[in-house]
C-alpha cells in the first residue's frame, strides 16, 4: 500500500464519528463537564449552546424530562457536537407518526445543536441522521428540526450537507441590529416617520417626568429588574386581570424563566433593561449577554401608558445603550414580532427542515408533505452527495 493511500485511509479513521446517547436530566448532568469544555472552543457560542440553558427548561416542568435526549458525537474520545432532541407532541391525524426533533418548547425562540460550525463537522447532521436511521434505543418516524436559524451551528451543516429528500421550509425570522458603529448606523433603514414618531412619544413622556434607561447587570440589581420585569409583563391583559398568559400566571413558564435568570447570573450574562418614568417602571426587557451579543429573550411593558408605547421607547434606548457599549457587537432580538417591523431591522432566515425514517409511518408522513410541497422551498442538493449517502 502506498503512502499516500495509507495517508488517506488514517485520515478518514480519524474522521469517523461515534454517537451515543443520554437521556434526560442525570444524562445532562453526566455530559456538563465535558459539554463545558466543547462550548469554550466555539467562536461564538450562543445561549443554547449552554447546558445551563437545558437545565431551565428541563426544571421548568413544560416536558417530560424522558421525552428530552443528548446526543453526543465523538472522534476518538474527544467530544464534538451535543445535538439536543426531544420527543415531539406534534400530531398527524390517523397516521400518528412519532416525531424527533429539535426541543419543542414554547418560550425555546431557536434551536441548536452544540458544534464549532466548521468543514470538519460540515457532515454533522447527515451523519447523525444516518446513526438515528440504524440504532434500536430511539424509536422515530420523522426527525423535525425547527426554529433553526441559518447562522446557527445546526443551520451550517444542514445547508452543507443533509440526508437526500429533506423538505426544508421557511419557519420565522431571527431580527438582529449591528451596533458596532452609531446609533444611525444601526438603524439606517429606519424609516424617518419612525424616527419622528420615537422623538415625539418621548416628548410627551418627558412633559409629564423624565425617562431614564437602567441596565441590571450585577446580581443583587438582576435580583431586582426580574421581580419588577414580572411585575410589568403581568400588568395588563396578559395578567390575572386578562387572559392569565403573562410568566406569572403559567407555572412552568415561571420556573423556566426563573431558573434562566439564576442559571445565567451565575455566570455573569443575565440582563434586565428597565424604563423608568419618574420613579415608576413602564417597560422592561429580559435578555442575554454572551460574547459580544446582547439577546433579548423576552420584553414587559405597563399598558396604562398606551399613548406613549413604552415597550418601543425601551427598544430605541436599548439600541442607544448597545451602539454606546464596546462590548456589543451584535443587539439579537432573537425572534421576529410584529411590533419590531417599523424598525427595519436585518434579519436571519429561520428554517425548519423534516426527514423521515425508513418505517412505513415516517414515509406516509413524509409523502404527506410533498403533497404539500408548494408549502415547501425545495432543498438543494450538495456536491457531495451520492445516490449511496441516501
Amino acid at each position: 500500500m502506498d503512502t499516500g493511500r495509507q495517508m488517506a485511509l488514517s485520515a478518514n479513521v480519524q474522521a469517523e464519528i461515534a454517537f451515543r446517547a443520554h437521556q434526560g436530566l442525570p444524562g445532562l448532568q453526566q455530559l456538563t463537564p465535558e459539554w463545558t469544555s466543547l462550548v469554550a472552543t466555539i467562536p461564538g457560542a450562543s445561549f443554547n449552546h449552554l447546558p445551563c440553558w437545558y437545565y431551565a427548561y428541563l426544571a421548568s416542568g413544560d416536558c417530560d424530562p424522558a421525552s428530552v435526549w443528548f446526543i453526543t458525537a465523538y472522534r476518538g474520545e474527544r467530544l464534538v457536537a451535543v445535538c439536543p432532541l426531544q420527543f415531539q407532541r406534534h400530531r398527524v391525524p390517523l397516521l400518528r407518526p412519532r416525531y424527533l426533533g429539535t426541543l419543542d418548547g414554547n418560550e425555546l425562540q431557536l434551536s441548536d445543536f452544540v458544534f464549532a460550525p466548521s468543514a470538519d463537522n460540515s457532515s454533522l447532521v447527515f451523519e447523525l441522521t444516518r446513526w438515528l436511521r440504524v440504532q434500536r434505543r430511539l424509536r422515530w418516524d420523522v426527525l423535525r428540526l425547527l426554529k433553526v436559524a441559518e447562522n446557527s451551528s445546526l443551520g451550517y451543516a444542514a445547508r452543507i450537507r443533509r440526508p437526500r429528500l429533506t423538505l426544508a421550509a421557511n419557519y420565522d425570522a431571527s431580527a438582529y441590529f449591528d451596533t458596532r458603529g452609531s446609533y444611525d448606523q444601526a438603524t439606517h433603514a429606519m424609516a424617518s416617520k419612525m424616527r419622528s414618531n420615537l422623538r415625539r412619544r418621548a416628548r410627551l413622556a418627558e412633559s409629564a417626568a423624565p425617562l431614564r434607561f437602567e441596565s441590571c447587570r450585577r446580581p443583587a440589581d438582576v435580583a431586582r429588574g426580574f421581580d419588577i420585569f414580572l411585575e410589568l409583563e403581568s400588568s395588563g391583559w396578559k395578567g390575572a386581570a386578562g387572559n392569565r398568559s403573562s410568566i406569572r400566571c403559567v407555572p412552568s413558564v415561571l420556573a423556566f424563566y426563573t431558573a434562566i435568570v439564576r442559571e445565567f447570573t451565575a455566570r455573569n450574562e443575565c440582563v434586565v433593561n428597565l424604563l423608568w418614568h419618574g420613579e415608576e417602571p413602564i417597560a422592561a426587557q429580559l435578555g442575554l449577554h454572551l460574547g459580544r451579543t446582547l439577546y433579548i429573550l423576552k420584553v414587559g411593558y405597563r399598558d396604562t401608558h398606551p399613548v406613549l408605547a413604552p415597550g418601543i421607547l425601551l427598544q430605541d434606548r436599548t439600541i442607544r445603550h448597545a451602539c454606546e457599549d464596546p462590548d456589543v457587537d451584535v443587539l439579537s432580538m432573537v425572534n421576529n414580532p410584529r411590533w419590531l417591523h417599523s424598525f427595519k431591522t436585518s434579519t436571519v432566515n429561520v428554517s425548519m427542515y423534516c426527514v423521515s425514517n425508513w418505517t412505513a409511518a415516517g414515509l406516509l408522513a413524509q409523502l404527506g408533505m410533498w403533497m404539500k410541497r408548494s408549502w415547501f422551498a425545495p432543498a438543494p442538493e450538495s456536491d457531495t452527495l451520492s445516490a449511496h449517502d441516501i
